[in-house]
């Protein structure tokens, strides 16, 4: 059993309901008028004048309840007693009871009946309570031995357990229930010891109007109640004329109290004659009973019922030394996951995200089916939870209703209908806000949880009207009666609600936190921003003169620029004229004239006899002639091809790689797409002129056995790029000036593709080779 295990309220709805509870707290059990006659009781003033009397006067004092009305207490007592009455009576504030002394009520025999005191009000109550059965010869001895016993219990289950059998080892009642009250007021017994042959009632429920408010409250404040024999009929308290009504007379620390009819016939209807029952409390609160049945009358002698009343205190600490002690592992396991909270919720920009992303989160720290964070109109979950609307919904309906900062209940439905609907996932709910107005909410979400109930009888108390009047009933059955338990979840429990409470103040201190950052940080700006301003301010004449200048200046350097930019332009254009001008008279003039000399030296040959020593020059100047003459055509080729004005860029491109793949020994594949149209002349002259330098680096630099070029046009641009397999360079190679040549010559390809509009990116490192990629708009 755990000791701090929170039970929600039953759904049941009992004939009575409100009724039978008001009527109940209606009745002025404290204050009967009347005790129980095997004992006797006397109401002394101040000057210890008896105002009431009531009871057994006759049996215990020789004399009438009547007879003693006005007297003094001298006539009942001995001068010390008298003195000890005295010097109790003026002790007012401790109203619990405490034996002072006994007397013996038969002639010739020792002390058999106690005396006890306590103060009601303004008077000071003296009640007898005969010794009907013999006491214990050492009542300390008595309760060492049933702590000792109940100490060896491992479990909270076991120890209740213990607690029931010592106690009836102890008074040999035939039955001995441990009862545990529930958050919703019902009970249940926990733990059992029984005489054979009696009936269980271990497991049993019963409803909260068995034991009503008041009884709990005197429960609370008297850790014993004794009803020797429950069929007696109540011996009525006399007063003196003149005084108080009797019906003021409090009793509440009477241990002769006359009971409620009632509670008398609830006993009588389940078989019980004798009665014990003993409080226990935890942290002030009453936690539960131990209820003792007997068939037949029992009078336990005051010092044993004393003995079992301080066992009943001590069995109370150490029930909430087990239930701290339980919470405090709780607790401690709490305390570590909220610090990994807050750990977590202070590296992120988002509260959301520090609460759910990472292990532990919130379904560490309060175990549930589901969470969700509602902020700012978003929701995050984990687990299983309602559907965003259905929150949306809830979230308005906490902030219409709910005023506190944590609110938790675990039958959802019942207090907000429309969570019927989603009773199967959050028949529970614990909700803590982080914020004011709108509410931001962290909502945690436990499923419904369906439970057969097992009530000791039907749970109804009916009222029956007697003439002018309305008099309670109990009820005459307690065989076991079921009740199936829907739309409620596992309650959460005390240390999770507290942890709930723990992580707002937390949250709240880190958006406060937050707050109070920015608003500093808006400080701070606020007077950077004034620096800043007078600063503007103090230069804003100088700024608008240099404006004007840079205005000035700019608009002659964009003419410049654009100057520039005609006569670069121009001066490429000039040069690819003049090269193409180059290229034709080496091609149609000069290659003319050595194929004529190559024809002229031929037709001298024909002339010469074979063998002849002319005919060796001879040859050997064809020779030259030949070779001058392929040489002219690679210049002019070189210089201008002519493919790229009559073929187009591709034809361009076969032919430059061609002849540089015979020229330098170096293997290359090429990939052209489709093309439908001619590119512009200036765009492919670029084109042209970029491979041509970037062949050329090949050679000069890369040391590669193959090389790749790939030539497409497509979504508007000519697309070039080359790759090759050499030791390729670092990423700043030419920036750091370590190859000159190949600095220059980067930088005149991306002035010529600036021309264009084109774009150059290269792509190297040591050893994997280099790609360059060019990019032109068409």
């Amino acid at each position: 059993m755990d000791l701090i295990l929170d039970r929600g309220p039953s759904s049941l709805s009992t004939a009575f309901d409100a009724a039978a509870l008001t009527l109940c707290d209606r009745e002025p059990i404290h204050t009967p008028g009347a005790v129980q006659p095997h004992g006797a009781l006397l109401a002394l003033d101040r000057d210890l004048r008896i105002v009431h009397a009531g009871g057994d006067t006759q049996g215990l004092l020789g004399v009438l309840p009547q007879s003693l009305l006005g007297e003094h207490a001298g006539q009942v007592f001995s001068s010390p007693q008298v003195a000890r009455l005295s010097a109790l009576a003026k002790q007012v504030g401790q109203p619990r009871a405490v034996h002072t002394f006994s007397i013996a009520y038969e002639a010739g025999r020792s002390a058999n009946c106690d005396v006890i005191v306590y103060h009601s009000g303004e008077l000071l109550v003296v009640e007898f309570d005969p010794r009907r059965e013999p006491a214990p010869d050492n009542p300390l001895a008595v309760i060492r031995a049933m702590l000792h016993r109940v100490q060896q219990a491992e479990s909270s289950s076991g120890f209740c357990q213990s607690i029931a059998d010592e106690v009836r080892r102890v008074i040999g009642f035939d039955r001995v229930m441990l009862y545990r009250f529930l958050n919703d007021g019902s009970g249940e017994v926990v733990a059992e010891a029984t005489a054979p042959g009696a009936g269980s009632f271990l497991g049993l429920h019963y409803p909260e109007s068995d034991i009503p408010k008041q009884a709990r409250e005197l429960y609370r404040l008297n850790w014993l109640r004794a009803i020797p024999d429950a069929r007696y009929s109540p011996a009525p308290i006399l007063s003196e004329p003149g005084a108080s009504s009797v019906l003021s007379l409090d009793l509440s620390s009477s241990v002769i109290r006359s009971v409620s009819p009632v509670h008398c016939q609830y006993l009588a209807n389940m078989g019980v004659v004798a009665s014990l029952s003993m409080s226990i409390i935890m942290q002030g609160r009453l936690w539960g009973l131990i209820a003792c049945h007997h068939s037949a009358p029992r009078y336990l002698p005051y010092s044993l019922r004393e003995a079992c009343g301080l066992f009943a205190e001590m069995v109370s600490s150490q029930l909430e030394g087990r239930a701290a002690g339980e919470s405090f592992k709780t607790e401690q396991r709490s305390r570590q996951i909220h610090e990994e909270l807050l750990n977590h919720m202070s590296r992120e920009s988002e509260l959301a995200a520090g609460l759910v992303r990472f292990r532990p989160n919130l379904l560490d720290l309060v175990p549930a089916g589901g969470v969700g964070l509602w902020m700012d109109g978003q929701f995050t979950t984990i687990g299983a939870t309602p559907p965003p609307a259905e929150i949306e919904a809830m979230v308005g309906w906490l902030n219409a209703t709910v005023k506190e900062g944590v609110f938790h209940t675990d039958h959802l439905a019942l207090i907000y209908p429309p969570a019927e609907r989603f009773a199967g996932v959050a028949s529970g709910l614990l909700a803590l806000s982080v914020s004011r107005n709108p509410r931001d909410y962290v909502l945690w979400f436990r499923p419904e949880l369906v439970q057969t109930v097992n009530w000791a009888g039907r749970p109804d108390k009916f009222v029956e009207d007697a003439s002018d009047c309305q008099v309670l009933t109990p009820r005459n059955s307690f065989a076991l009666w079921q009740e199936e338990r829907r739309l409620h979840a596992t309650p959460w429990l005390g240390a999770e609600i507290e942890a709930a409470h723990r992580l707002r103040l937390a949250l709240l201190e880190v958006v406060l936190s937050r707050i109070d950052q920015i608003a500093r940080e808006r400080e701070a700006a606020r007077i950077r921003q004034e620096r800043l301003t007078s600063e503007l301010n103090e230069r804003l004449a100088q700024s608008e003169r240099l404006a004007l200048a840079l205005s000035k200046e700019t608009e002659l350097r964009a003419a410049v620029e654009g100057d520039l930019t005609q006569v670069l332009r121009r001066m490429v254009t000039d040069q690819e004229t003049e090269r193409q001008h180059i290229a034709r008279e080496l091609h149609d003039t000069l290659g003319q004239s050595l194929a004529m000399l190559q024809l002229g030296l031929q037709a001298i040959g024909q002339e010469v006899p074979a063998g002849d020593r002319v005919q060796q020059r001879l040859n050997t100047m064809k020779k030259l002639a030949t070779s001058l003459g392929l040489d002219v055509n690679r210049l002019a080729t070189e210089i201008r091809p002519s493919s790229i004005d009559d073929l187009g860029i591709q034809k361009a491109i076969e032919s430059l790689l061609e002849s540089w793949s015979e020229t330098t020994s170096t293997k290359y594949y090429l990939h052209l797409s489709p093309m439908d149209v001619r590119l512009p002349k200036p765009a492919e002259t670029a084109l042209y002129r970029v491979l041509q330098e970037t062949l050329a680096n090949v050679v000069r630099h890369a040391e590669a056995s193959n090389v790749g070029v790939m030539f497409a046009v497509a979504d508007g641009q000519a697309s070039l790029i080359v790759e090759d397999n050499g030791r390729g360079f670092p990423a700043n190679y030419d920036e750091n000036g370590n190859s000159p040549a190949l600095r220059l010559g980067l930088l005149g390809i991306r002035e010529r593709l600036a021309l264009v509009g084109g774009t150059l990116k290269i792509e190297s490192s040591p050893g994997r080779g280099t790609t360059v990629f060019v990019r032109i708009p068409i």
